[in-house]
């Protein structure tokens, strides 16, 4: 893949990162760099130049160097000796390893919400955002929303610990889903796929919930997106079978 020196400030040599202003200076660099990566402005392969970066936003090099660093720890960025710090390319690996991840921290979370009977306004205000994006054809809208859903699906779980792994993915789970949700033909698909997770988590079963969100994640991958990467969707573990009714009564395990 061609990459794009950052050096030379991108398409029509426009800045992408704006000037940082007075604080932080190590946190404002971290999260300026982080928010272009993710929303794509800067893509996959990119390079990205201290100077350059250090002189769009206004600071000295110190404070972009420790925000590439905690990218680096992020997996966000990549360290490459000689060559210099590249935003992370995907593989079909990758794209596997974080939806066979995100299975199992959203399985759990799924068993809490129905235990807690947990409410899940917040969910479907955020289904309703992704329809409303998707009828304006704004992709990175409705990404965003889509993965405010899956952060907020974790939350609802209720356990702060299970919340923290999710946020430690979630920039990798973005650039995922941005990557999947460009092949849809539709937008609009993307929210309505999210309908019968919403009925699962509401119907007071355990077992079906987990289901549901197995099956939901499972079906992301069997698009596009793995196979565009040269994966099998195979790779992502299938939703396991339960041996119940849909409206059966809930498992408690």
């Amino acid at each position: 893949m061609m990459r794009n020196d950052v050096a030379d400030g991108g398409a029509g040599g426009r800045p992408r990162l704006g000037r940082l202003k007075l604080g932080s200076l190590a946190d404002g660099a971290y999260e300026a760099v982080r928010g272009s990566i993710i929303r794509g402005e800067f893509g996959p392969g990119d390079r990205l130049v201290e100077t350059r970066l250090a002189e769009e936003m206004g600071v000295s090099r110190a404070p972009v160097r420790e925000a590439l660093k905690r990218l680096v720890e992020e997996q966000l960025v990549v360290e490459k000796p000689r060559y210099g710090t590249f935003v992370r390319e995907f593989t079909a690996r990758d794209f596997a390893d974080i939806y066979n991840l995100l299975g199992a921290i959203e399985s759990l979370a799924a068993r809490l919400i129905v235990r807690e009977n947990a409410s899940l306004e917040p969910l479907q205000a955020l289904v309703g955002e992704m329809e409303r994006a998707a009828r304006e054809g704004d992709l990175v809208g409705v990404v965003d929303a889509e993965v405010r859903f899956h952060e907020e699906l974790c939350a609802a779980a209720g356990n702060r610990y299970l919340s923290s792994v999710f946020h430690s993915l979630s920039g990798l789970v973005r650039m995922a889903l941005s990557l999947d949700d460009a092949t849809y033909g539709d937008l609009a698909d993307v929210a309505s796929e999210h309908l019968p997770l919403l009925e699962a988590l509401g119907s007071g079963v355990e077992d079906r919930a987990v289901f549901a969100v197995q099956s939901h994640l499972h079906g992301i991958v069997g698009g596009e997106g793995i196979t565009r990467l040269g994966g099998d969707p195979d790779a992502v573990l299938p939703p396991l079978v339960y041996p119940i009714e849909p409206d059966g009564p809930a498992s408690r395990g």
